[in-house]
């Protein structure tokens, strides 16, 4: 990029050194949008950031996951269940979720494989989400049901476990599979039925102390504006909280949390549903972000085998499939992040982490603001943050101006109608 920089004309760059204030920037970005509209150099750069070809950075690909999950395979096989778990993880992030492995959904096998791979390690409770993730794609997934029978019967939940290998039995095709799965209902049948648990429900009970400190907003030429107690504040007290207009990951932090919450990722990663890029702790994280998910349990799409179970075990399926899900769903004001940055394009992962963040701070604004105005929102208080913009360096300034423009390329492939190529959202 430092390359395309220095083919801007001197006469651009002297008028975006000069420039002192916020009220400059509509001209200098202008001035720059003009140079960059007939640059090719330019446009190949935009090109490679935003095209969804079979080389995308980001993009989902169906060769790639299987050739990783051959090599997860190869260790299991080994009875190597880190590097098992490692590569089914890594597929898992590149499978598309239309993908067929055989005659089996790729993504529901893979989540099947890493679940068998948890068991092994020894984490219950981790095969049994991935388990219940590959029938949210498969609900007709014998080989499923049985694994997440076999799962419930070690922890103890006989009911489950029952309802869990009747639907198995009733969808397997094979004779030795049936008589595999009459063996497992034989043994249960011995012991006594216990019911099953709230295993899978995250405790919520815990609260904040609510504290009552007064405070005032101050603003100053050196730091901005800000918050200031007006008494003494005690040490490791929650004085203020808010959620964050907006946040993003760090680069160094995205294989280790969560691209939403920030948590630790827990092994059993989830990740986005449209391209490679992001991992999540759960599938809610995954749709406060993105806005994805996978379509709703409804009777009548299941066909087939799943027609000869009994109202009890459709029903059974049926709080499995919300029990997996989570239920997401959010109201007209949740803003989904990630969502404008998906489908494969290579730039949110380019960009450096404070431009990214950028775009979802414009973004969020647009979105807000746009059904509110026939035409371009333009939100006047982000100026506001720009109090020390004349005392920036002339480089410092041309940078700016720079990645402005190559933010709003992108962004521009996302929705053109609401992020134009125009002078105003670059100077946003």
């Amino acid at each position: 990029m430092e390359v395309l920089i220095s083919t801007i004309p001197d006469s651009v760059k002297r008028l975006i050194s000069e420039s002192s204030s916020v009220d400059d920037l509509r001209f200098t970005c202008s001035s720059l949008l003009n140079f960059f509209r007939n640059s090719l150099f330019f446009h190949q750069l935009v090109s490679d950031l935003t095209n969804l070809d079979t080389a995308a950075l980001c993009r989902k690909n169906k060769e790639a996951a299987m050739e990783t999950k051959a090599k997860g395979n190869e260790c299991f096989d080994r009875g190597e269940y880190s590097g098992a778990l490692r590569f089914y993880s890594q597929a898992l992030r590149t499978a598309p979720n239309d993908a067929q492995d055989k005659e089996n959904n790729l993504v529901s096998t893979l989540y099947l494989n890493r679940s068998s791979t948890l068991h092994k390690l020894g984490l219950i409770q981790e095969s049994l989400r991935d388990c219940n993730r590959a029938l949210m794609s498969s609900p007709a997934y014998a080989k499923a049901w049985y694994r997440r029978g076999k799962i419930n019967s070690s922890l103890g939940n006989s009911e489950d476990a029952i309802r869990d290998f009747s639907v198995s039995l009733i969808i397997e095709n094979s004779l030795a599979g049936k008589r595999q799965i009459e063996s497992e209902l034989n043994l249960l049948s011995k012991q006594p039925v216990i019911r099953s648990n709230d295993i899978n429900k995250p405790n919520e009970n815990s609260s904040d102390e609510n504290i009552q400190v007064e405070l005032r907003c101050v603003s100053g030429e050196a730091r901005g504006r800000g918050l200031v107690a007006s008494t003494d504040i005690s040490p490791a007290l929650l004085v203020h909280k808010e959620d964050p207009y907006a946040a993003i990951i760090s680069k160094p932090c995205r294989e280790t949390h969560c691209a939403y919450c920030f948590n630790e990722l827990p092994v059993d990663t989830v990740p986005c549903l449209s391209c490679s890029a992001p991992l999540y702790c759960s599938e809610k994280c995954r749709f406060q972000a993105g806005g994805e998910e996978l379509p709703r349990f409804e009777d009548d799409d299941f066909g087939g085998s799943l027609r000869q179970l009994p109202t009890e075990l459709l029903q059974h399926i049926r709080r499995n499939y919300v029990t997996s899900s989570g239920e997401s769903s959010s109201d007209g004001e949740q803003f989904h992040e990630h969502r404008h940055e998906c489908r494969g394009m290579n730039w949110s992962s380019v960009l450096p982490s404070p431009l990214v963040l950028a775009g979802r701070i414009l973004v969020r604004n647009i979105e807000k603001r746009t059904h509110k105005s026939d035409g371009i929102p333009v939100n006047h208080s982000f100026y506001d943050l720009c109090q020390n913009y004349g005392r920036q360096p002339a480089e410092r300034k041309l940078d700016f101006h720079f990645f402005s423009v190559v933010l709003l390329y992108c962004l521009h492939q996302f929705n053109p109608s609401r992020l134009p190529l125009d002078s105003a959202i670059a100077s946003q």
